[in-house]
């Protein structure tokens, strides 16, 4: 098992694609977002004390984007490349291969999304400051921030790496992973109603909502409404169901594409 997981982790960590998404992320989220439009460019009285609790939905969707294109990157290229067969021959059980790949896709994202994160959180402090507003006392709990967060990331870099192995297509999964989880269940919650927060990535979005000021009105969601941990668990149903499918067909199914 330790080969074919030093293998993994060569691949993911020898390709371009990984170190430039993740440059992407860092500059994009934590330069742009979170210094220039969420600190530099907030007005004074819209600093209040869930200022920095509030960019947790925003901050989080961007780096999963690019946790979830990494992941399915690391699989499809063998796909795309044909190399996938040697992957599996080199090893001596399909499952490890998918394990190692899992574990390595699982730790890169642990990293990835702590420091986009972390940098983000200090890029909006800095941005405020250097703007000339002073940041009142800030009610968040930064280890349920990043918990939230580091969750958010994992199940989005976990369903890229599924869809990889289901489609074994780059252009196929891509696009699946950028339709579905708002076009497609945008669609459906038009139907469902309040029933929607029952999809999969409407419950994972429940894990990060944004808190709002104890004195602001309150209404539910045209989608409904789950707790964190109830979103986390409907959305771990869909995923395990769904890698128990995947993890049947790729061990019988031909690795070639």
């Amino acid at each position: 098992m330790m080969p074919t997981l030093r293998a993994e982790f060569k691949k993911l960590l020898s390709v371009r694609s990984t170190y430039l998404t993740s440059l992407a992320a860092l500059l994009f989220v934590a330069g742009l977002i979170a210094f220039y439009g969420q600190g530099f460019k907030t007005a004074q009285n819209d600093l209040t004390s869930l200022f920095l609790a509030g960019t947790i939905t925003t901050f989080s969707n961007i780096t999963a984007l690019a946790g979830a294109i990494i992941a399915l990157l690391l699989l499809a290229h063998e796909y795309r490349y044909n190399t996938i067969i040697y992957t599996l021959t080199a090893a001596n059980s399909r499952s490890k291969v998918l394990a190692a790949k899992i574990i390595a896709v699982f730790v890169f994202v642990f990293g990835l999304s702590l420091l986009v994160i972390c940098s983000s959180l200090a890029m909006s402090r800095a941005g405020v400051a250097v703007a000339g507003h002073s940041l009142p006392h800030q009610d968040i709990n930064i280890l349920t921030y990043l918990a939230k967060s580091v969750f958010l990331c994992e199940g989005y870099a976990m369903f890229g790496l599924l869809l990889a192995a289901l489609v074994r297509n780059l252009v196929g999964a891509i696009v699946i992973l950028l339709v579905v989880p708002n076009t497609i269940e945008g669609l459906l919650s038009l139907l469902l109603k309040h029933n929607s927060v029952y999809m999969p990535f409407t419950a994972l979005q429940q894990v990060v909502q944004s808190p709002v000021l104890a004195n602001a009105p309150k209404r539910l969601a045209d989608t409904g409404y789950l707790s964190p941990a109830k979103g986390a668990l409907v959305f771990l149903a869909y995923l395990v169901g769904g890698w128990i499918i995947t993890w049947c067909l790729f061990l019988r199914r031909d690795a070639m594409t």
